[in-house]
């Protein structure tokens, strides 16, 4: 849990430690296409409802370039597919661009999943 929490951390302190340089507006069709990535969709099923501007604070560390996505897409559910609403918080630095992350427990142990803007889909083991 610590390491994920160093990751995680790094992460966070990566995409707010980049004030040299601004971030583009995260739009609907970028947003749409990380999402799909990120659940194995389609892109023309994610349905972005809104995007807030924010900033994220895990700790010490906080992001101040951060989006918050809200979006309606199938999702499964008991066997079957569902839309239903979800949100996703987007970060921003210089190396990812826009993007989103999530750890998810493997067979090895923990992985990192980023989806992002630049650099597509990243998995870190």
């Amino acid at each position: 849990m610590n390491t994920f929490r160093s990751i995680v951390g790094a992460v966070v302190l990566t995409a707010g430690a980049c004030f040299a340089a601004e971030p583009s507006p995260l739009l609907e069709a970028p947003a749409a296409k990380l999402i799909s990535l990120q659940t194995e969709g389609r892109q023309e099923q994610v349905v972005i409802a809104a995007i807030l501007e924010g900033t994220v604070k895990d700790g010490p560390f906080e992001a101040t370039h951060a989006r918050r996505v809200i979006a309606v897409h199938p999702t499964p559910e008991n066997g079957k597919m569902v839309r239903r609403m979800c949100t996703y918080n987007f970060l921003w630095n210089e190396a990812y661009g826009w993007f989103t992350y999530e750890k998810r427990e493997e067979r090895g142990g923990d992985a990192l999943w980023i989806w992002s803007e630049l650099r597509g889909e990243v998995v870190v083991r």
